[in-house]
Parts: structure tokens; sequence; C-alpha cells
């Protein structure tokens, strides 16, 4: 019987991987791929402006919010092997601490947002900050879907059907939701690498 737990932990998670999030992730990262392309465009046309208004981004903020979700990433991760090995326990916890540094993120960014429209920025601005707000603030509703999604998860698996199937969905809807975050992770490091250090001196 155990032999039989540990090769049900070890592959279950592997069969049950639905195709559904890597579609979702596919077709946001080719949005959010475009948003770039059309932000090069623009940038080549208006080189001095654009880098003129990157100067006023706050790159160590940029910066410590990129460590931030990938320290949470890298946390969710390991929360997603914890449960593929069966430790839900533990997997909540893991889970628990990633939103935990994650919510640095949101409070940082919330900063900036402050910082921003303090000093009269705001998106009419000019074309950078347009690209700014856009991209910072469709990135920030993704983030705060990301948390919602690390929340439940953390409920562990009692909430998903019946005992006996309880452990399978669960295993399934973790490995999505760390996908999902992995994503967020990602996304955060090119518009950082996008708006705070290209053109930044």
């Amino acid at each position: 019987m155990t032999a039989m737990q540990a090769v049900d932990t070890s592959a279950g998670p592997r069969v049950e991987r639905a195709p559904a999030i890597w579609i979702f992730i596919a077709l946001d990262c080719s949005s959010f791929g475009l948003f770039f392309l059309v932000f090069m465009a623009e940038r080549l046309h208006q080189a001095a402006s654009f880098d003129a208004a990157a100067q006023r981004l706050n790159a160590g903020l940029g910066f410590l919010n990129a460590c931030i979700l990938i320290t949470s990433s890298w946390l969710v991760a390991w929360a997603n092997v914890a449960g593929r090995k069966g430790d839900f326990r533990q997997a909540q916890r893991l889970l628990l601490a990633g939103m935990a540094v994650a919510a640095c993120f949101g409070v940082i960014k919330c900063y900036e947002y402050f910082e921003k429209f303090s000093a009269g920025i705001s998106v009419a601005t000019n074309e950078f900050f347009a690209f700014y707000f856009a991209l910072t603030g469709i990135h920030f509703v993704h983030y705060v879907v990301g948390m919602v999604i690390l929340g439940v998860l953390a409920q562990g698996p009692q909430t998903y059907g019946p005992q006996d199937q309880a452990q399978a969905h669960y295993r399934k809807w973790l490995e999505g939701g760390s996908l999902y975050w992995h994503m967020v992770d990602l996304l955060w490091i090119f518009i950082f690498s996008l708006l705070y250090l290209v053109g930044a001196r």
C-alpha cells in the first residue's frame, strides 16, 4: 500500500496536469508581448523622451519588487513539490509564506503609484507613462488575481470535493496556480527590464 501511494503521489500530478492553464499563459504572454513590441517601436521614435521619463522611475524599488516576486515564486514552487509528495500541510505553510512575501510587492507598488501621482505624473503626462501605467496596472490586476488563487489554495485540499477525490483535484489546481504565479513573476521581470532599465543611465 505504501509503495502504491508513493507511485501515485509522484506520477499523479503529471497525469492530471490540465493543458488549459498553458493555453491561458500562452495567450496572456502573447498579449503582453504585443504590448512590449509596441512600447519598443514607440521608443525608437522617441528615445530621448522615453529615456528621460525612465529616469523618473525608482529602479531600486523595481528591482526590490523583482526580488520579492522571485522569492515568492520560489516558495510557491516548493509548495507544489510538497503537494506532489502528499505533504499538504507543508504546501499550505509554503503558500502562506509565499503570500506574505508577495504582499510586500503590493505595498511597494502602491507606494510607487502614490509617489507618481503626488509628483503630478499620470497616464496623461506623456507616452512613456501611458505605457508605464498600462503595463504595471494590468500586471497589478494579475498580481491580485494570483494572490486570491494562492489564498484559496492555502486552505488545503479539503475544499476540493469528496475526500477520495480532493487530493487529486488539489494537486491539479496547485499545479495550475503555481504556473500562473510563475507567469506573474516572469512578466514583472520583463516589465522591470523594459520600463526601469532600458534608457536608464
